[in-house]
């Protein structure tokens, strides 16, 4: 029996891509190369896609539509065969038994196509907590954070994202250990006290999906996984099954000297000084005297770099000098992150953490641990 559908080139190509991202050719289960296609009744045709950790299922309506069917076929091969085609063309397809024809006005493909009732899914039937953020919320916290999940460690609970609704406040944390990333946002209504922790590979996925708008995503969460829901996409994920330390515990409480700092002369200073940093270690030091910050480092070849840059102080409670080493590209990635014309930065001694954050803005604080040169 055929049935058929006809969709706008510039209709289908987004969706598809999304889903698309996380299909593997490679896998070695053969429905995960596979994506599913589903024609619904209502004039949507949903296109679906999982690595069995992530799902992610696109909507597009089409007027064109005859009946309820459903079919898998190779994501990444369909994708490519309708992106090949010409912009703004309408692509035509017809289902047969065991076959699928892509067409437009000159073109044909013919694929091989399975039935849809083996087709893996996350199972998401209730949730304990549910609230609402804009696209550009969800986007600030995870550019924000992402940076300083660790990759592959072999505690879990480094491999993602904290996220933490405590007190009607949400709190986003990452740490890989070396360095440590917090996000806040208050959010506007009342929901139970929860946490979770959403893997690397999701936040990273979930990221290309998110816009800069004010469009809002619901999110719902259980025990087991987290799922956002766009306009036209869902993406579901699975979550860590593992405890978070408290992250409050390692934030210190006072610091000895706090410094502001122009953003743009440290980034530039500390960008020109990498240039010569060990390649092994990325270290560099930081000097802290009463007027001025020194950023100076050297290399294997004996090469140096320094440069000092003006200071103000806010606090002063020890006169003697702070000399503390970091990795350079930690530093970077958070002045990266911060958006203030000045920045504070916080010491205690040479051998502590230190705090950076931004001059105003209190909903970002980043911890970045000392290294040994």
């Amino acid at each position: 029996m055929e049935n058929n559908i006809i969709i706008n080139r510039e209709l289908i190509i987004k969706p598809l891509q999304y889903v698309t991202n996380i299909v593997s050719n490679k896998s070695l289960h053969p429905n995960l190369s596979n994506i599913l296609i589903k024609i619904l009744d209502n004039g949507i045709v949903l296109f679906k896609s999982t690595n069995l950790e992530i799902e992610i299922t696109s909507f597009i309506k089409n007027k064109y539509l005859n009946k309820k069917y459903s079919v898998i076929i190779q994501g990444k091969k369909f994708y490519n065969i309708c992106r090949s085609f010409p912009k703004k063309n309408d692509i035509k397809i017809v289902f047969n038994i065991n076959k699928m024809i892509i067409s437009t006005k000159n073109c044909h493909f013919t694929i091989t196509t399975l039935p849809a009732n083996n087709f893996p899914n996350i199972s998401f039937l209730k949730h304990d907590i549910e609230f609402n953020l804009t696209n550009k919320i969800l986007k600030n916290f995870i550019y924000a954070t992402y940076f300083s999940i660790a990759d592959n460690d072999v505690r879990k609970y480094l491999n993602g994202l904290f996220l933490q609704i405590k007190n009607n406040v949400l709190n986003i944390v990452s740490t890989d250990g070396h360095r440590l990333s917090f996000y806040k946002y208050i959010l506007d209504k009342n929901i139970i006290n929860y946490s979770v922790i959403i893997p690397r590979k999701s936040i990273f996925e979930l990221s290309k999906l998110i816009n800069n708008t004010n469009e809002l995503v619901n999110i719902k969460i259980n025990n087991n996984n987290i799922c956002f829901t766009f306009k036209n996409l869902k993406f579901i994920s699975k979550l860590i099954t593992s405890n978070f330390p408290d992250y409050k515990e390692i934030i210190p409480k006072s610091f000895y000297q706090i410094i502001k700092i122009d953003r743009v002369l440290f980034k530039n200073a500390l960008n020109r000084i990498s240039i010569l940093v060990n390649e092994r270690t990325k270290g560099v030091n930081l000097l802290l005297n009463n007027k001025n910050l020194k950023i100076f480092t050297n290399n294997i070849n004996n090469e140096k770099a320094e440069e000092v840059l003006k200071i103000e102080k806010f606090q002063n409670k020890k006169t003697n000098d702070i000399q503390i080493s970091f990795n350079i590209n930690y530093l970077i990635d958070v002045i990266n992150i911060l958006e203030s014309n000045f920045i504070k930065l916080s010491f205690i001694d040479s051998i502590s953490s230190i705090k950076i954050e931004d001059n105003y803005d209190k909903n970002k604080i980043y911890l970045i641990m000392p290294m040994k040169i």
